[in-house]
């Protein structure tokens, strides 16, 4: 149900938009309000594509957490540093149950993250919508272009907020905790800590 939701809320930013793009032949309203979760949805995999591919998204070596785990094991030299320190972060934040409280946290953080640059992008798309309809409602689609440029700003803004705090958060989680990972990294490479990537 969450997520029919999160995908929902994206969807319906648009919907107003193409129906009046598409004048009198647009379907009944009943279509768009069951047709929004598969336009947010969209979307959200569109943006999902975007962050995935930007820097290798997840596995950007650059991530504070990320970074923290890399400069830590010395693994600097290696070409694969940011899959290897995102293997690491990864086996040690979900293998604790008693960490259930923090990947709620950072699964929430992730989900108003995406829900933020989503809904901004349809901003974004609606707004472009808006233009192309105003010879069929010029004085809604004014509107529309008055709500959803400030939205779009922002949305995008809020979700980069909530991207930096959450960055944040995984640092000090590894910070507080780096023996576990420690450990996983030296089960993962079978070298010793401060080892990896110097030379013999």
């Amino acid at each position: 149900m969450r997520d029919l939701v999160r995908w929902a809320l994206p969807g319906l930013v648009l919907v107003a938009p193409l129906s009046w793009l598409l004048g009198a032949g647009a379907p009944p309203w009943p279509f768009w309000l069951a047709a929004a979760p598969v336009l947010g949805f969209v979307l959200h995999q569109s943006v999902r594509t975007w962050w995935e591919g930007r820097e290798n998204g997840f596995r950007n070596r650059r991530r504070p957490a990320l970074a923290l785990i890399i400069e830590r094991g010395n693994l600097s030299q290696r070409a694969d540093s940011g899959d290897l320190a995102y293997q690491v972060y990864e086996v040690v934040f979900y293998q604790r149950a008693d960490w259930q409280a923090a990947r709620d946290h950072a699964h929430r953080c992730w989900d108003v993250v995406f829900l933020c640059w989503s809904m901004s992008f349809a901003a974004a798309v609606g707004g472009g919508l808006s233009v192309l309809a105003l010879p069929q409602r010029p004085l809604l689609a004014v509107c529309y272009l008055l709500a959803a440029l400030p939205a779009m700003f922002i949305l995008r803004r809020k979700g980069w907020q909530t991207y930096d705090a959450l960055q944040l958060f995984d640092r000090a989680l590894v910070l507080a905790h780096w023996p576990l990972y420690e450990a996983a990294l030296r089960a993962m490479t079978g070298t010793e800590s401060g080892r990896e990537g110097v030379p013999a």
